[in-house]
C-alpha cells in the first residue's frame, strides 16, 4: 500500500488523539472491572447462601434418617409380634379343626 493511499485523520476536528483514545479505553476497562467486582461480590453472597441452605438441608436429612431408622426399628418389633400372633392363631385353628374332627390334640 502506498503512503498516499492511507488517509491521515490526525488533523481532523473532533478526532481523538492517541492519548485520549488510551484514556478512554482505560476508563472503559475500569468500568468493566468495577462491574465484575460487583458481580463477584453478588456471586460470593449467593454461594454463602447456598452453603447455609446446604447445611440446613444436611441437618434435615440427618433428622429424617434418624426418624426413619426409629420407625424401621418399631416396624421390626411390630412385625415380630404379628408373626408370633399369626403362629398362635394358626395353632389355635389347627387345634379347633382337630377337635371338630374328633382327633386327640397333641402338640
Amino acid at each position: 500500500m502506498d503512503q498516499y493511499e492511507i488517509e491521515d485523520t490526525s488533523d481532523w476536528l473532533g478526532s481523538p488523539n492517541r492519548l485520549e483514545t488510551i484514556k478512554h479505553y482505560a476508563s472503559m476497562l475500569e468500568e468493566d472491572i468495577q462491574a465484575l467486582k460487583r458481580e463477584l461480590r453478588a456471586a460470593k453472597e449467593n454461594i454463602s447462601g447456598l452453603v447455609q441452605m446446604n447445611d440446613q438441608l444436611s441437618e434435615d436429612l440427618k433428622r429424617a434418617r434418624t426418624w426413619l431408622a426409629n420407625r424401621e426399628a418399631e416396624t421390626t418389633v411390630q412385625l415380630g409380634e404379628i408373626q408370633s400372633l399369626t403362629l398362635v392363631l394358626s395353632q389355635k385353628e389347627r387345634t379347633i379343626r382337630k377337635l371338630q374332627v374328633g382327633k386327640p390334640v397333641s402338640d
